[in-house]
């Protein structure tokens, strides 16, 4: 769950980081079955309150421009996220506030409740 821990599909998405990024940090557990699951967005809705402003460890929601789902944690001034780019290997990295807001279409922020 460190930065550069490989990006798979099937095995560790951006899901599977986040809920990992929870049980270690907040001893919080999140149900992952698929990446982006329905009922994964239902029980992100039920168990998070949306924030205007990102504090740490809040998670951080991203809508790509094709309206798929991302999702990452805020945490000292940045993103942590399970990035995979289209035409690469993805792997955990740390981005900037600015250019995640930059390359996905709305960001939002939630934080548990």
């Amino acid at each position: 769950m460190k930065i550069g821990t490989h990006y798979d599909k099937h095995n560790y998405n951006c899901a599977n980081f986040v809920a990992d990024w929870y049980n270690k940090h907040l001893d919080i557990e999140i149900p992952v079955i698929n990446e982006f699951d329905r009922s994964f967005i239902v029980w992100m809705r039920r168990n998070f309150n949306p924030v205007k402003k990102p504090t740490d460890h809040c998670l951080v929601l991203m809508v790509e421009p094709c309206g798929s789902y991302h999702i990452g944690v805020y945490y000292e001034h940045g993103v942590y996220h399970n990035f995979k780019p289209v035409k690469s290997h993805g792997s955990v990295v740390k981005s900037t506030l600015g250019s995640i807001k930059a390359n996905y279409t709305k960001v939002s922020f939630h934080k548990w409740s």
